[in-house]
């Protein structure tokens, strides 16, 4: 009688287990693929978009510490013009990418796009830090999912969103075109970005949209689909797509001596 109860018990573990499995695979899309920040956001619920996380204000642990870092581990270098209108461009390109996923989850209910929108909303708050920072006017502000100040980014939302309500394959397709979008920016813009501290955003902003390239394009294979680049090069393409899955959090690791020696604390004013 021990000996039945004790198969019957074996037999539930691992059927059990094996659902668990499943259901946690079903998208091919395991855990957090972010790449940028690796603690998890504890933000409270904001009352205007139902998501987690620290848009306009709201900040939670982990964003506290990443703003605490950017502010105390590098200095403020004076800001150039064209820094300021590169954060200005990614806080809201930033926002595009997770609003679109808000609404193509919302549509079909992929949890690729709920696990990349949250992984958004940081690259949004990391923004922000920065923009808190040097004194920057966000233009994100107070808008709600889908609302964009930059009229070119309104259109592209709006196209999007409607190209990605077609079918699964053609959302896949839209989430590629964002990441393939945000990492042919961040690479332009770091070319005329010199200050520590957004550089450093910078470069873990890309580290997460190539992981997020890889989500969305193995997602794009599994429905025996596949993409068309429109905006980076096929050889970076490739190296990405056959590159293991970046971990991001690296924007304080190597970071000592930076506070020191810096070029003054002139917020917003200096260079040309």
């Amino acid at each position: 009688m021990k000996k039945l109860k004790l198969m019957s018990l074996m037999l539930f573990v691992s059927i059990f287990g094996a659902s668990m499995y499943i259901t946690g695979c079903s998208d091919g899309y395991i855990g957090n693929e972010d790449g940028f920040y690796d603690l998890e956001s504890r933000g409270g619920n904001n009352g205007k978009n139902g998501k987690k996380g620290m848009q306009n204000g709201n900040y939670g642990k982990s964003n506290m510490d990443l703003c605490a870092c950017i502010n105390d581990e590098y200095p403020v270098e004076d800001l150039s013009g064209v820094e300021r209108s590169s954060l200005e461009k990614m806080r809201e390109e930033e926002k595009l990418a997770r609003d679109v996923y808000i609404k193509l989850f919302e549509k079909w209910n992929l949890k690729v796009f709920d696990n990349i929108s949250n992984a958004e909303q940081r690259h949004m708050d990391a923004i922000l830090c920065l923009m808190d920072k040097y004194d920057i006017e966000d233009p994100a502000g107070d808008n709600p999912i889908g609302i964009f100040t930059d009229s070119n980014l309104q259109v592209l939302f709006d196209n999007l969103v409607n190209q990605g309500s077609e079918s699964i394959k053609a959302a896949l397709q839209v989430g590629a075109t964002i990441e393939d979008l945000d990492i042919f920016d961040l690479i332009e813009l770091s070319k005329s970005v010199d200050n520590k501290d957004i550089l450093a955003v910078f470069n873990d902003l890309t580290k997460g949209s190539r992981n997020h390239m890889r989500a969305f394009y193995g997602q794009l294979l599994i429905n025996d689909s596949d993409y068309t680049l429109q905006y980076i090069d096929k050889e970076l393409f490739d190296s990405i797509i056959h590159s293991d899955r970046e971990r991001g959090g690296t924007i304080c690791s190597n970071n000592s001596g930076n506070k020191r020696g810096g070029k003054g604390k002139n917020k917003g004013k200096g260079k040309k």
